[in-house]
C-alpha cells in the first residue's frame, strides 16, 4: 500500500511539472523497459539483392546501408551466374563526392563462389556521411581466376569487368566504372653496331 501511494505521489508530481519527465519517471519506477533513442546510432536501410540480370555474369548488388554520423557501411552480395567456379574476383568500390571527385577506394575479394552460389561483403567509407556521396564506382583492379584461362598471371585491369554486372540499388547510385587498358610494354631499344 505504501508503495503505490509512492507512486501515485511521484505520478501527481510529474504531472504537476507539465507531464515533461514521463518518460524518465516510467524509467525510475521500472514501468518503461525499452533505452531511450540514440541519436547517434546508424541509420539501416534494406532492399532485396539482386541476383540475376538475364545475362551470364556475377551480378553485384549493394542491398544494405548502415549511415553512421561519419561514415558509410555498404553490403553488396555477389551472385555467380556463370557457368563456371569463381574462384577469385576482385572488385574495388570507389566513393564520388560532388564535382565527380573520388573520396575513397576500398577493394574486396570474393573468393571460391560456385555456380548458382552467393557470396555477402561489407565495405566502409570512414570521415563521410552516405548523405554525401553521389555515387559508388565500381571497377576492375585486374585480380581475378574465373576458369582455366584467367588467373592472377593473365588478368589486366579491366580483363574482369567483363564478367560482371552491376546491379541498380535503390539505396545508393552505383555504376560500373569502363577502364582503359593499360599502356603495351614499350618496344625494346634496338642498338646498331
Amino acid at each position: 500500500m505504501f508503495k503505490q501511494l509512492c507512486y501515485v505521489s511521484a505520478l501527481l508530481a510529474v504531472l504537476a511539472a507539465g507531464g515533461c519527465a514521463m518518460d524518465d519517471f516510467k524509467r525510475a519506477v521500472g514501468l518503461h523497459v525499452e533505452p531511450p533513442v540514440n541519436p547517434n546510432a546508424p541509420k539501416i536501410t534494406r532492399s532485396d539483392p539482386v541476383t540475376d540480370t538475364g545475362r551470364k555474369a556475377v551480378v553485384v548488388s549493394i542491398n544494405m546501408k548502415k549511415a553512421f554520423p561519419d561514415a558509410c557501411l555498404l553490403g553488396m552480395t555477389f551472385t555467380n551466374n556463370l557457368d563456371i567456379k569463381v574462384t577469385n574476383l576482385s572488385i574495388r568500390l570507389t566513393a564520388y563526392i560532388r564535382g565527380n571527385v573520388k573520396y575513397d577506394a576500398v577493394t574486396r575479394n570474393f573468393t571460391e563462389v560456385k555456380p548458382t552460389e552467393s557470396q555477402y561483403r561489407e565495405v566502409t567509407f570512414t570521415q563521410i556521411g552516405c548523405n554525401e556521396i553521389d555515387y559508388i564506382g565500381i571497377t576492375d583492379p585486374g585480380r581475378c581466376a574465373i576458369g582455366e584461362d584467367m588467373n592472377r598471371f593473365t588478368a589486366q585491369p579491366g580483363d574482369c569487368a567483363k564478367f560482371v554486372d552491376v546491379a541498380v540499388s535503390p539505396l545508393i547510385m552505383v555504376r560500373k566504372i569502363k577502364q582503359a587498358p593499360p599502356p603495351p610494354p614499350p618496344e625494346p631499344e634496338v642498338v646498331l653496331p
